[in-house]
């Protein structure tokens, strides 16, 4: 049950070093900064035990393909068939996924349906689709650029353009469609993969997902970069997918504690629409950062609205989705310079934002956050409170660590009288809220 896991996204070739190959310029910025740093799969299998001790039991990893030159990221699809040499072979990714699930550790493969890697109008080395009829057309429908405008919010131009020149893929071609659905098909069951992460889904009609959906077997959760509720809510489902990322709140997490531009009030109208549009809001995919968006602390150093932010994405409802290298408090701003080596790091578990993560991580899951009713308890411009069943208080502010003192009296709630409520940031301090009302001052 994929609802009771947190997650940890890596991009493969910026997470480990093969076991044994000390790191030198070339494997760091700006030497591999567009393009491939060696990270690898045996490197991620040798450092399980780091994702472990951080408290995650499931890891997103980076699309496994060949990809066209400079693809560290795994976007750029050169050959669906094989496995891409920079980071491994094919048993090196099988014993990971075995190293991972002997330590009850699942994994989600990224996959992409929509487009190969940039080679303009020359698909020969595209395999298997090395056909101009494997691919829509750049005709009327399209700007004179081929690409994607999407200020003009013109579906059928999402669905038929191409996203930033990569070539797209046209699944209305019966064997174009055939094929895509057999290769996730088998790429599932050779690696024994337990979900999947669908990049670029609204670039594809949604009948298309619901085959897939079909095929699969297994939890599938599809990027839907979009801040609508209404228009991400739509891709989620019987006609379409298992889950989305959940954008829209992603949006309004760093819109009130990054930039502080609002308050609790926008947190509690996204989930009201949230309750009203999705179909699982449990099953989406909760985050506060990725591979396309610049770190957190590259907008602002203050550890004290991250730490808010952490803790909504572990205790608030949905799927944590957690970007590799927070936990060291990296600070890579915009795409690519967000994608850095972790081995920088020296995989430190000493670090505040690992110990952070371990506390709020581990909590969940001893507490069954993920099963637990979520209640609203209290919303300001300044403050938002809610509990997950009856034992768990959620309280958050976006004042920052210069702000002042908060303190409010929460009269909407479920503790029984005499329940015991212990800090978990505060060195286990605990109290009991009067009977009525529940005094909540954050420091």
């Amino acid at each position: 049950e994929w609802r009771s896991r947190t997650i940890y996204q890596l991009v493969t070739d910026r997470f480990a070093l093969p076991p044994g190959t000390q790191p030198g310029p070339q494997h760091d910025f700006p030497h591999c900064l567009h393009t491939y740093c060696g990270g690898s799969f045996t490197g991620v299998t040798a450092q399980l035990d780091y994702i472990s001790a951080l408290g995650f039991d499931a890891i997103w990893i980076s699309p496994v393909v060949t990809n066209t030159p400079d693809g560290f990221h795994g976007y750029w699809t050169q050959n669906f068939n094989t496995i891409e040499s920079h980071l491994g072979t094919a048993q090196e990714l099988q014993a990971l996924v075995q190293a991972c699930h002997k330590r009850d550790i699942w994994v989600m493969v990224d996959v992409v349906f929509n487009h190969v890697g940039p080679v303009g109008g020359n698909y020969s080395t595209i395999v298997p689709f090395n056909e101009t009829t494997d691919y829509h057309r750049c005709d009327y429908t399209c700007p004179s650029t081929c690409n994607i405008n999407f200020d003009n919010g013109n579906q059928t131009q999402v669905e038929l353009c191409r996203l930033s020149g990569l070539p797209d893929l046209d699944q209305s071609n019966p064997s174009v469609r055939q094929f895509l659905k057999q290769w996730v098909r088998e790429l599932l069951a050779m690696y024994d993969f337990d979900g999947l992460r669908i990049d670029t889904v609204p670039e594809i009609a949604k009948p298309f997902w619901k085959e897939i959906q079909a095929e699969v077997g297994v939890f599938s959760i599809g990027e839907v970069y979009n801040g609508g509720v209404d228009y991400v809510a739509g891709y989620q489902g019987p006609n379409a997918l298992d889950s989305v990322l959940s954008y829209p709140l992603f949006f309004t997490l760093r819109d009130i504690f990054l930039y502080r531009h609002s308050g609790g009030y926008a947190l509690q109208d996204v989930l009201q629409q949230y309750s009203t549009h999705f179909r699982a809001p449990s099953l989406l995919g909760t985050f506060v950062g990725n591979h396309d968006q610049a770190r957190w602390l590259s907008v602002s150093s203050d550890s004290q609205l991250l730490q808010n932010a952490l803790t909504y994405l572990f205790f608030g409802e949905g799927i944590p989705i957690y970007y590799y290298g927070t936990e060291q408090g990296f600070d890579g701003g915009n795409d690519p310079y967000n994608r850095e080596p972790l081995w920088r790091s020296k995989y430190s578990t000493t670090s505040p934002y690992f110990r952070l993560t371990q506390l709020l991580a581990t909590t969940r899951k001893k507490h069954a956050i993920a099963t637990l009713p979520m209640l609203q308890n209290y919303a300001d411009d300044q403050f938002y409170a809610f509990s997950r069943g009856n034992a768990t208080f959620i309280a958050l502010t976006n004042v920052g660590s210069e702000g002042p003192d908060v303190t409010r009296d929460i009269d909407y709630h479920e503790f029984a009288d005499g329940t015991k409520l212990c800090n978990l940031f505060g060195g286990h301090l605990c109290g009991q809220p009067r009977p009525g009302a529940l005094a909540q001052r954050i420091e």
